[in-house]
């Protein structure tokens, strides 16, 4: 062993918590989108079963058995009311636990005041929060690195989201649609010179032709939303199916939002700032107006 590993294993057990042989513990889980939900949370790098065996790993180091697992798949941790996260507070505020184990500070939070609460939340029960990757306790040295990780995970949070922004108003500038394109459109992959799969939108040929008619009779004004609704309705205008929702019959306040949707006439609205759209206009300037 060296000298720079010797130093670093005596660091570790001063920050690492005591194990207590025979002690209990809850492991929380969590990844953020349904679709790393749906994949196993590899998206994110650390999927819920790597996020398990972490947990179980530590669990076995602090000698303590792992009861109880509360998994938040498809949840971020940009809320504090995901509910499994809700459901294991009230676990543990009513059985014995003294560990809440997490893969990362990350997975439990993303902002220092959500960070807070929880932790208290977790203190007033008398659990402490161990993470199975970050040497993290009710210690000095413990406390002040959790506060750091808590504080970088708040601002990779906050950072992502600008960077979304950004790259979305971009986009957007440049007349690409930023959200699931509206009813009467379809968001479709295209190939291009160089094989790659790109992202556009078409029109809905099924759908487009009820869409410019609602248009063209509501610019009559002799028809109300609640007719028109009606009409459409029985005239047969749907959803476009997806692989969690099938198709259904248009509701009516998705009659209203159509009606003033600037996407229609070829424009791109994102963040209050109207584009021209790359798109091809359903309905005519003056229609639409």
């Amino acid at each position: 062993m060296t000298i720079i590993d010797a130093d670093r294993t005596a660091i570790d057990s001063l920050v690492a918590p005591t194990p207590f042989p025979g002690s209990f513990a809850v492991s929380y889980l969590r990844v953020s989108t349904k679709e790393q939900a749906e994949k196993g949370g590899q998206a994110e790098g650390f999927s819920i079963p790597a996020q398990r065996e972490a947990n179980q790993r530590k669990a076995d180091q602090l000698g303590a058995t792992i009861i109880e697992e509360f998994v938040d798949a498809g949840e971020s941790a940009r809320k504090a009311d995901r509910p499994e996260l809700m459901r294991m507070i009230q676990y543990v505020a009513k059985h014995k636990t003294n560990y809440c184990i997490v893969h990362k500070v990350d997975r439990l939070a993303r902002n220092r005041a959500d960070d807070v609460t929880i932790h208290l939340a977790l203190k007033d029960a008398g659990v402490t929060l161990v993470s199975a990757t970050e040497n993290i306790d009710e210690t000095p040295s413990g406390m002040l690195l959790h506060g750091i990780m808590s504080s970088i995970a708040e601002f990779y949070s906050r950072n992502l989201a600008t960077e979304v922004v950004k790259g979305l108003s971009q986009k957007a500038a440049q007349g690409g649609t930023v959200t699931k394109a509206p009813i009467g459109y379809r968001n479709v992959g295209v190939r291009d010179e160089f094989g790659r799969e790109v992202r556009t939108v078409e029109i809905d040929e099924e759908r487009a032709p009820l869409v410019r008619w609602a248009f063209q009779v509501f610019a009559s004004g002799d028809w109300t939303t609640s007719q028109l609704h009606q009409e459409l309705v029985a005239r047969g205008l749907t959803t476009a199916a997806s692989p969690r929702r099938p198709s259904r019959p248009i509701v009516k306040s998705s009659v209203h939002r159509m009606l003033t949707n600037p996407y229609y006439k070829g424009s791109v609205r994102y963040q209050g700032v109207t584009y021209a759209g790359a798109h091809e206009a359903i309905v005519p300037n003056e229609v639409w107006d």
